[in-house]
């Protein structure tokens, strides 16, 4: 009798246990998905992670000009930076930012985390950390270190990954679970500096196309019942990367999306911040008049530099535009079809143009010294020819 008590006893805590084990599992159909979410928006669709080449823009210019100088260029040298949307940056399939990826129970509350890390296992994306630029790490061009900086916890990425708690606000509950959506992940900084050691490179000729698929950085999401549970805050990246790469959702990299040009280079030494129109009656307008200000840029160039916005070879050509930077300027020019056959702008118009209050039918040209119109850039992710862009 005494045996059977004892029996009777273990199978009832076994039964309890089993009762109060919780999990997550990756979302990759709407099935996973109750009533209550898909009614508040929510949607789910198979999406396959952080292989090498699944990544979107970060957002940088096309071209990342790199001087033989260390003087010129010294180290240190903000070269290029752009901020990298995870929505659409850090995957090749941009997610919804109501797309679920992750579902877990209630009770896994307060064990969610984003992790994230360089890519600690590859010697040009992330392996060794350069002490020249605090938080970088040799890059795949010569004399180059990159450094990103998750925009959520304002830490920069390590090869020792670090985590990052997500909280009820980043997710939707319904009464049985919790749904990681893709934006409850983090965006982040990613900055490009000049540093004068080649210990670590694979690129160094006068033009290389950067199509290395290694990405710089990760993103994980670690919860319980997954493989990425074993990642720990601390843990080298070079040998614990659990989970990659179908559960891992996200990475950051410039594979086919930068080019470095290497040689004599120019850079911008003064500029006026903001240059002041002198105000206009609308008459004067109207009968075709203007106003303007005269501004100059000062450029400083090394011996041998090549103006050309022509690709080359053997030589870094140098050439310079003026971007406009707010998108709805550029969106309002382009519908009023102030655009080049190259695709760039020939006008610049106010943020609000054809909002009420706001001046029709007036923008603002630039000219060089020659009297001749230049062109305007709509962003910086395109270079043209010469001023046909």
């Amino acid at each position: 009798m005494l045996f059977s008590f004892r029996t009777l006893l273990f199978i009832t805590s076994l039964f309890v246990s089993a009762g109060t084990w919780s999990s997550c599992i990756k979302v990759t159909d709407k099935s996973a998905l109750s009533d209550a979410a898909i009614k508040a928006g929510y949607t789910a669709q198979n999406w396959i992670g952080a292989t090498d080449t699944n990544t979107g823009n970060i957002g940088l210019p096309t071209v990342i000009s790199v001087s033989n100088s260390e003087t010129f260029q010294p180290s240190g040298t903000l070269l290029a930076s752009g901020i990298g949307n995870f929505l659409t940056a850090a995957t090749g399939t941009p997610y919804s930012s109501k797309q679920v990826l992750y579902r877990c129970d209630t009770a896994d509350a307060g064990k969610l985390y984003e992790m994230y890390s360089t890519n600690g296992d590859s010697a040009f994306a992330g392996a060794f950390f350069t002490p020249e630029v605090e938080g970088a790490y040799y890059d795949v061009e010569r004399n180059v270190a990159v450094r990103m900086t998750n925009l959520s916890t304002g830490e920069y990425y390590s090869r020792f990954w670090k985590e990052r708690q997500l909280t009820a606000d980043s997710w939707f509950q319904d009464d049985k679970y919790i749904y990681i959506p893709a934006s409850a992940f983090s965006n982040v900084l990613y900055e490009m500096f000049k540093i004068d050691s080649r210990k670590y490179f694979a690129y160094q000729n006068p033009m290389d196309r950067d199509t290395w698929t290694q990405p710089r950085g990760y993103i994980a999401f670690k919860g319980p019942g997954l493989i990425t549970e074993r990642i720990k805050a601390g843990l080298d990246h070079a040998s614990d990367y659990y989970g990659w790469p179908s559960y891992w959702p996200g990475a950051w990299s410039t594979y086919n999306s930068v080019t470095y040009v290497r040689g004599a280079l120019c850079k911008i030494t003064d500029y006026p911040a903001i240059v002041k129109i002198p105000p206009v009656a609308v008459g004067i307008l109207a009968a075709g008049g203007n106003s303007q200000a005269p501004f100059h840029v000062s450029l400083e160039c090394e011996s041998g530099a090549v103006s050309s916005a022509l690709p080359s070879t053997s030589a870094a050509n140098v050439a310079m535009g003026f971007v406009v930077n707010q998108p709805t300027a550029v969106a309002a020019a382009r519908r009023l079809g102030l655009t080049t056959s190259a695709g760039g702008l020939s006008w610049l118009l106010d943020t609000h143009y054809g909002e009420p209050g706001v001046a029709s039918g007036v923008g603002i040209r630039i000219y060089n010294d020659a009297g001749t119109p230049i062109n305007l850039l709509p962003d910086r992710i395109k270079t043209g020819t010469g001023n046909a862009r």
